[in-house]
Order: C-alpha cells, then sequence, then structure tokens
C-alpha cells in the first residue's frame, strides 16, 4: 500500500534550464522520496500499468513542484520480507513527465524484468524536451528494483 506522506519543500532540487539528467535519478522507497497517494495522477486505473502476472504495480506520479522535475513513477511489488504478504514502494522521480502507456518490458529470468519508460526533462525554450528512457529493473524474487 502506498502511504500518504506531505511534501516537504526541497525534496527535489533542478538546475534553471534543464532537469538533472536521467543518471542522476534513483530509485528510494516511496517513504524516502515523500510519495504519497496523493501524488498518484488521476484516475489511478488511467494512469498506471501491471506486470509480470499482476505482480508489479508501476503508477504515474507528479508531485506537482519543483515543475522541472515532479513526475516520476511508483512501483508496488511484493515484499519478500513480510510474512504476512504485504506490499512495498519504490519511486524514482526526477523527470518533467512519463509517458507510461508506452512503456515496454522484457523478462530476464536470472535479472527480473527490465521496465523501459519514456520521459520528458524540462527545456527553457519548450518546456519539455525527450528526455532519455527511465529503465527500471525490477526483481520479484529478491524484491528489488534498480536503474540502468
Amino acid at each position: 500500500m502506498i502511504a500518504s506522506f506531505s511534501r516537504g519543500a526541497g525534496v527535489l532540487v533542478c538546475g534553471l534550464a534543464l532537469a538533472a539528467p536521467a543518471a542522476a535519478l534513483e530509485v528510494k522507497s516511496c517513504d524516502e522520496a515523500h510519495i504519497g497517494l496523493e501524488d498518484l495522477i488521476a484516475p489511478a486505473a488511467k494512469h498506471s500499468r501491471t506486470f509480470k502476472d499482476d505482480s508489479i504495480s508501476v503508477y504515474s506520479v507528479d508531485t506537482v513542484e519543483p515543475v522541472c522535475c515532479a513526475a516520476g513513477v511508483a512501483i508496488v511489488m511484493p515484499d519478500v520480507s513480510d510474512e504476512a504478504g504485504g506490499s512495498k514502494c519504490m519511486a524514482v522521480v526526477g523527470v518533467a513527465s512519463i509517458q507510461l502507456d508506452e512503456a515496454t518490458a522484457e523478462e530476464d529470468p536470472a535479472k527480473g524484468l527490465l521496465i523501459t519508460i519514456p520521459t520528458r526533462v524540462f527545456n527553457d525554450v519548450a518546456d519539455s524536451a525527450p528526455g532519455d528512457p527511465m529503465r527500471i529493473r525490477v526483481n520479484v524474487d529478491s524484491g528489488s528494483a534498480t536503474l540502468e
């Protein structure tokens, strides 16, 4: 379950001209990234996708500010360390927008599922420009999500 947290000023710091490049992105717990239910783009059903037999849910998120880099994803997967069968939430935020509907996925049995999501980054001239795709490797067996 995604918990609700207040948005803190200065969660992300962006440059004036361009958002930080994709290399500056990092996977954090939703708690650490200050991502809660209020950050899901509504309606959530239209701005989410599931992968790997519905065991991985990916939601579009937008923290509103700063405009340059408030968008990203929340990834909900089984929490392998929870004996009760709960879920864990991981987040990647730091782009102007994402195109989750255009995401692709490739399964590697040894590494897990690689989800590639097109992004847009802030640009003074045109508000946004195509960015490097967000490439997130999700391994349900180990309960991990990493950027590639």
